[in-house]
């Protein structure tokens, strides 16, 4: 089968130089990102790096089949070719489209709406979430209505992040649907029964090589939940996704200053955000534009903990023990369908003694019952992509 796959990347979209046609030219490098101006324009490139696992766990499900990665701006910035359409429709015999929080009332599909009408074949549409279930049906925007509209009148599939999507999707008259998490969960099973594995151990609370994510810039959740859990002499590591264009982390001085060493990760340069004074601890900022750098740097820690679902879950990849606080609709509906331990971040914020509440939570786990739902979880994907032909 010739699978045309779009929609979020993988890490290697930053090696695209061009696209003609339906070939995809790219260079031999990655573009630079050591200057102020460099490390924002990869950020900005990809918006969260999260999104690589996304992109990365759809691709890793298609190993096997002819598969070829378009990037959607390329079929955005041509859809008045075409030339261009009659030979993707030619080429291919089916679309995957990675995507993730695509239903919600701040996001119009329109693009996807008219791109997909324009496809004369099968399209999957592979991790779909959504963002916030309160008014959800009421305030959706007419473009994601059309998008709808436009896949519900051609043959489609729908691989969504949990339950509630998928029921929304039923109710909108989709036929095939089946809940299956995020891609991203399946790209190396067996380091994620690893991690899994090592979780249910009380003495991670001790844990001093701690890889934390949040929403740094905008609220001090994560240097409160530093403080708690490491010793006055440790270094606090926090992994930045998308906070220096979405939540107001600034890297000071010029832009072709350098604020980035490739080699380790961490953000040399100097920064501005809000609560940055409330640091009582050492702390190092880190970025990956390569999810094998990032694997990499995880499997050297002994936890990974915090709010960001994809900077766990990567952790987890790498076989290191991970906790999730969940902090929104979206987190709650994958890790309910997956089944992941999770900790409310209401009941979390308001405990007073955290390193003792995360010790007892952690040796209450269920290992094997984790572990089986997990396994479970990831039969019922190979399962679903199977009913496709996939």
């Amino acid at each position: 089968m010739r699978i045309l796959l779009t929609g979020i990347p993988s890490y290697l979209q930053r090696t695209i130089a061009d696209v003609s046609g339906t070939t995809v030219i790219h260079r031999p490098y990655f573009d630079e990102a050591r200057t102020r101006k460099g490390l924002i324009a990869q950020v900005r490139k990809i918006a969260n790096t999260g999104n690589y696992l996304i992109g990365e766990g759809a691709a890793e499900s298609l190993r096997g089949h002819d598969v070829t990665y378009l990037p959607f701006w390329h079929l955005v910035n041509n859809r008045d070719s075409n030339e261009l359409y009659e030979r993707v429709n030619r080429e291919f015999d089916l679309c995957v489209f990675a995507s993730a929080n695509l239903l919600r009332p701040g996001y119009s599909a329109d693009l996807e709406a008219e791109i997909f009408a324009k496809l004369k074949m099968p399209v999957v549409v592979m991790g779909i979430g959504i963002q916030r279930k309160e008014g959800l049906k009421e305030q959706l925007p007419a473009g994601t209505l059309k998008f709808l509209e436009v896949l519900r009148n051609k043959e489609s599939f729908f691989l969504t992040r949990g339950y509630f999507t998928a029921e929304f999707l039923r109710e909108q008259g989709m036929k095939f649907v089946k809940p299956t998490g995020c891609p991203s969960l399946y790209f190396s099973p067996n380091d994620m029964k690893r991690s899994l594995s090592a979780l249910a151990n009380p003495g991670l609370s001790e844990a001093q090589k701690i890889a934390f994510g949040g929403y740094l810039g905008s609220v001090a959740d994560t240097i409160v939940d530093a403080h708690a859990l490491l010793k006055p002499d440790s270094v606090a590591s926090y992994v930045v996704q998308d906070e220096v264009v979405a939540y107001n982390l600034s890297l000071t001085g010029d832009d072709n200053d350098i604020v980035y060493d490739r080699a380790s990760g961490r953000i040399t340069g100097g920064t501005e955000y809000k609560h940055s004074e409330k640091w009582q601890r050492k702390h190092e900022l880190l970025v990956y534009f390569d999810t094998n750098q990032w694997r990499t740097a995880m499997s050297a820690r002994d936890f990974c903990f915090g709010r960001r679902f994809h900077g766990c879950i990567i952790g987890m990849q790498a076989g290191t023990p991970a906790l999730m606080i969940a902090v929104d609709d979206r987190m709650r509906e994958m890790l309910e369908f997956i089944g992941f331990p999770y900790i409310e971040a209401a009941t979390w914020n308001r405990e007073v003694d955290k390193r003792t509440y995360l010790a007892n939570f952690l040796g209450k786990i269920d290992t094997q019952a984790v572990i089986d739902r997990y396994s479970a979880c990831e039969a019922n994907f190979r399962n679903a992509l199977g009913q496709i032909g996939l």
